[in-house]
This record gives C-alpha cells, structure tokens and sequence, in this order.
C-alpha cells in the first residue's frame, strides 16, 4: 500500500493496532516523499467530535513518517488520560496530524510583553520549568482563548502553580502543519 498523506497513514496505523493488535510494517518505499524527511509531530484522535487520545514529538529525530507510526499507536492506545481506543469507535474516529517547526526559544521582557505576544501570535508552546516540561499545541487556542488562562492551564499540566509562567521559565515556540 502506498501512503499519500499523514492523516492516511495515521488512520493505517491506529486501525491496525485496534483490530489486528499490531503495528503494520510500513517501508520508506512505501510513503510519499515529504513524509520521508525528519519530522515531529502530534497523532490526535477524536471520537464524536470529543477528545480521545493526543500523543506527540516536540523535536524532530527520526523521519515523519515513523514519528506518525510510533505517536498515532500512542494516541490510540497509550494515552493515560483515555482508555485505549475500540474497534466499534473507528467508525466515528477523527485522525489529525500536526506537524511542527522547529522548536524557537522565546525570552520575553516582562510577563506583560509575554501576554501580548501570545494574544497577537497565539502559537504553539513548550514551557520548562524546575525539571518539569508541559506542551500545547496551537489548537488549544481554540478551547483557551484567554492568554492567562492558556499559560496557567499549561502550568499546571506541567505539575507547577498555576502562576509559575510569571517568574523565570523557559519558553519554546512552534507553528503546527494540520
């Protein structure tokens, strides 16, 4: 089978871990050529419409493709937040793959120039902080529209206060390609 895009792909490969119980052998030959180039990406996976498993790469280490193989498996199957996905679900399973940019360190002036940033660019965010590590994709705007909101909703996903964003904290940005 030749794989065009990543949502194929991705949908391929949760298929396959749900009804057959295995990873499908996928050889580079066998994918379109810009899924052969590095990649990070995160596999979603909505069923009804509702969040059912999001599972990721924040950096590129491998090509996209086997990214996509290794995260579309995770989101389907090792998401703790949700149980492993079943078979009578693949019918009203949405997929969508983000892949993203490179990775830019941000350093804002103040937490004010930090929220203005956010409210005009609204991109994707890795914060770092004390050893401990949380990520949104830009999709999240979509649920978290408020810049403050965003920023402690992230801070506490990484195990910090809610206003850990305030003080000193590493920031990374990213766009996505859905």
């Amino acid at each position: 089978m030749k794989f065009e895009n990543k949502e194929q792909l991705a949908k391929a490969v949760v298929n396959s871990i749900i009804c057959k119980g295995r990873i499908p052998k996928v050889r580079e030959q066998e994918v379109a050529e810009e899924l052969r180039r590095q990649g990070a990406c995160f596999v979603t996976l909505y069923v009804d419409e509702k969040l059912h498993g999001c599972i990721g790469s924040i950096e590129a280490k491998q090509p996209l493709y086997k990214d996509i193989i290794e995260n579309a498996v995770g989101a389907a199957v090792r998401d703790f937040r949700f149980p492993p996905l079943r078979g009578e679900e693949l019918k009203r399973l949405k997929v969508e793959v983000s892949v993203l940019t490179p990775l830019k360190t941000y350093t804002p002036e103040s937490p004010d120039s930090l929220l203005s940033y956010l409210r005009l660019h609204k991109p994707g965010l890795v914060i770092e902080k004390q050893g401990r590590r949380a990520v949104y994709l830009p999709q999240v705007w979509e649920q978290l529209p408020d810049e403050e909101q965003f920023l402690m909703q992230l801070c506490l996903k990484a195990g910090l206060e809610p206003g850990a964003w305030r003080d000193k904290m590493r920031f990374q940005i990213f766009d996505v390609e859905k």
